[in-house]
């Protein structure tokens, strides 16, 4: 699939050549075949197979915004456009999920996209399925559904594991951590020992497997006053080690000044293997405050006010350090998707500020090491 991928990219390779710099390409074109999903969505299903971005649900304000009393819509399209050498996306709808949906997990495997929960105007969401593609239609074969719906969570794939956790659990936040194994698919979803520390709502993580044991990183999230509990923003990070069985602290993100930055409503992704890429998400000290207490007129700000994270950031498993790899407005998103292979990703959609989302995909291309 990696090769597949960075062939459909050679446009963008080829503009890393000579330069050690990370090429972010603003790309064009976007569905319209439901009504209002072409003013982009947020919080979407999204992977990659053979070479096609696959994008399915989502979620936006088509009319109103919601300060104006606008109701929220969820799609049930799922699309496909085959990345070239054009900077222009076609997209195709290959079909339909069971329901429209969003703010679930979505993992690419090499068996295809598996979308795990989420919710939509009924409620939370349980249900697991893959998503392939035969020829031109998506096909969806049912996996086995979470012990509850679960919604604004993270996971991720790797050496035939997904693990999931954070978000809300069953109606409310929690520190739930599950996995499911795809060499014993009869077990379904197993429990992990819960996190430590504050409840965390759109958190972004990433796992790596290496001799048969899974480190799983936590990053970000934020949650309201539960249970007695405060209002929280976490900037740092955790992990859990399948050797230990423990959940132990990790260094969270900081800008070029060294303050720390949320990765809350951001997105992750593998690089090269072997690293951690991440882009968007909230500013810690305006959505804190907002969380707290929401201010008067906050959605009538400008997109530049609220200061979604610009920040493409870089993380080294094998120092546990952060770097700040770019800086992009293009970027600068909350409840987008990052999806790609080795190098190349495409960073898609999401909100430029609370209540408005954008159709943007962008390519964030790193160079050849």
């Amino acid at each position: 699939m990696r090769n597949i991928f960075l062939a459909a990219c050679g446009f963008a390779a080829a503009a890393c050549n000579g330069t050690d710099k990370v090429q972010v390409t603003p790309l064009h074109g976007f569905p319209c075949d439901e009504e209002g999903i072409a003013k982009g969505v947020s919080a979407c299903y999204a992977g990659l197979i053979d070479g096609r971005l696959v994008m399915a649900g989502g979620c936006n304000f088509p009319g109103l915004p919601p300060r104006l009393g606008g109701a929220k819509k969820y799609y049930d399209g799922i699309y496909t456009a085959r990345l070239s050498g054009d900077t222009a996306l076609v997209w195709r709808k290959v079909g339909r999920l069971p329901f429209p949906a969003a703010y679930g997990v979505s993992v690419t495997t090499p068996e295809g996209i598996i979308c795990i929960g989420g919710n939509n105007a009924g409620g939370q969401l349980d249900t697991v399925f893959r998503i392939r593609l035969v020829e031109d239609d998506a096909v969806l074969d049912p996996l086995p559904s979470l012990p509850a719906g679960m919604d604004n969570f993270t996971g991720a794939y790797a050496g035939g594991r997904i693990i999931v956790a954070g978000g809300a659990y069953d109606g409310k936040a929690d520190r739930k951590a599950l996995f499911l194994d795809f060499g014993n698919l009869e077990k379904g979803w197993q429990p992990l020992p819960d996190f430590p520390g504050p409840r965390r709502t759109q958190p972004v993580s990433a796992l790596f497997e290496k001799d048969g044991e899974y480190t799983f990183y936590l990053w970000g999230g934020f949650a309201g006053a539960t249970d007695g509990d405060p209002v929280t923003l976490s900037v740092d990070g955790l992990k859990y080690e399948t050797a230990t069985g423990r959940w132990t602290a990790v260094a969270g993100p900081k800008d070029a000044e060294g303050i720390d930055i949320s990765l809350g409503g951001g997105a992750a992704a593998v690089l090269g293997g072997d690293k951690v890429v991440a882009t968007g998400g909230v500013d810690k000290d305006i959505f804190y405050n907002a969380l707290v207490k929401l201010p008067e007129g906050y959605f009538e700000h400008d997109p530049e006010w609220f200061k979604f994270g610009r920040n493409i950031l870089v993380f080294d498993p094998s120092t546990e350090t952060w770097s700040v790899a770019a800086n992009s407005g293009e970027t600068a998103r909350a409840g987008a998707a990052l999806v790609g292979d080795g190098r190349i990703f495409a960073n898609i959609c999401g909100e430029l500020m609370p209540g408005v989302r954008s159709p943007q995909v962008t390519l964030i291309t790193f160079p050849a090491r």
